[in-house]
């Protein structure tokens, strides 16, 4: 009956071990699909922020969006109005005119010391 315990044990270690070995395989060579599965989730992620930016941009603007650019045109046609009125209170300058002081000559140029070579 030992001998039984011991041939059982045997066949359950050799099938444990055949087992271990077959997923062990599996493993190493499954590394590089799931590597690759890894890299095309990492580009499909990428890709999807990049269609969620661009629904956002192509959406109309919130009433909210356009409420505070209509606040915005006003200030600044408040402000254009006020530089405006400030232009038409000040009178206008006369431009200031070119010196008409005369500049001395230019030096003339002398030849090379040496005299002319040929």
């Amino acid at each position: 009956m030992a001998e039984n315990d011991d041939q059982a044990r045997s066949r359950a270690e050799q099938l444990r071990a055949a087992v271990e070995g077959a997923f062990g395989a599996t493993a190493s060579s499954a590394a590089p699909v799931q590597k690759r599965a890894a890299e095309l989730a990492d580009e499909l992620v990428g890709a999807a922020s990049r269609v969620r930016d661009v629904l956002e941009e192509l959406r109309p603007p919130s009433p909210e969006e356009l409420a505070a650019l209509r606040a915005q045109i006003e200030r600044l046609e408040a402000r254009v109005a006020e530089l405006e009125a400030k232009a038409a209170e000040k009178p206008a300058t006369a431009p200031r005119r070119a010196s008409t002081a005369k500049r001395p000559p230019a030096a003339k140029k002398r030849p090379p010391a040496g005299g002319s070579r040929s």
